[in-house]
């Protein structure tokens, strides 16, 4: 099982997202920086670049802070399930979970019903003692290398250029690319053209950003 198994292909994708978008922010203050000023310009680079992976660590860990509480509740919900005192308790926690999902276009009324379905399923089941160590290494291997690989690509230009303006122009380049193909890659629609359109909403995310960096002086 890989990251989107864990924590969805949404949020799995945003990794990347985050990536390019923060290596991109912290990049365009170079835009103002002379060319002789080589030392400016490699610390800015490698700053961005630790960012990506300081962050892709950081949200790994929340994730696992995450399916930790996930799994805490879980268990509580098939613990209350088993006893008919429990099982107003059990429906309410399902309520706090499920109808913050498609359940939320049924009426009252259904959700609850479908709530208290549930909950009389989940009364024996096994649950399990906590998230395996297994889960949280793939979720924290999974967004280090997603942030950081992202970050490694939008700064790639700045160790194979030497012109700074030039550099910029191909980051910027490359993380609008990188947007588009991550927008493309998740979205839920089957035909191209959908996924074309999803691709190049993400892809505008990176536009907006580089252009209110640029008129805030970065």
């Amino acid at each position: 099982m890989g990251l989107p198994d864990y924590i969805g292909r949404y949020w799995a994708g945003a990794e990347v997202l985050y990536g390019a978008i923060i290596a991109m922010t912290f990049t365009s203050a170079l835009r103002e920086v002379p060319d002789f000023l080589d030392v400016a310009v490699t610390n800015i680079v490698w700053a961005a670049l630790f960012c990506c992976i300081a962050w892709g660590i950081a949200d790994g860990l929340f994730y696992v802070w995450e399916r930790s509480y996930l799994v805490r509740q879980e268990n509580r919900v098939i613990e209350s399930s088993r006893s008919v005192s429990g099982r107003g308790t059990a429906v309410a926690l399902l309520g706090e979970q499920l109808d913050d999902s498609v359940l939320r276009n049924l009426v009252p009324e259904r959700r609850a019903a479908i709530n208290d379905l549930v909950s009389r399923e989940l009364a024996d089941a096994a649950g399990r003692e906590r998230v395996a160590p297994r889960e949280a290494g793939t979720i924290l291997l999974g967004t280090f290398l997603r942030s950081s690989v992202a970050g490694l690509v939008i700064v790639a230009p700045f160790f194979l250029v030497d012109d700074v303006d030039a550099a910029l122009y191909a980051l910027n380049t490359l993380g609008i690319l990188l947007l588009f193909a991550v927008g493309y890659a998740r979205s839920l629609d089957p035909g191209i053209a959908a996924r074309a359109v999803g691709g190049l909403g993400a892809a505008m995310v990176g536009v907006v950003i580089a252009a209110i960096t640029i008129a805030l002086g970065g």
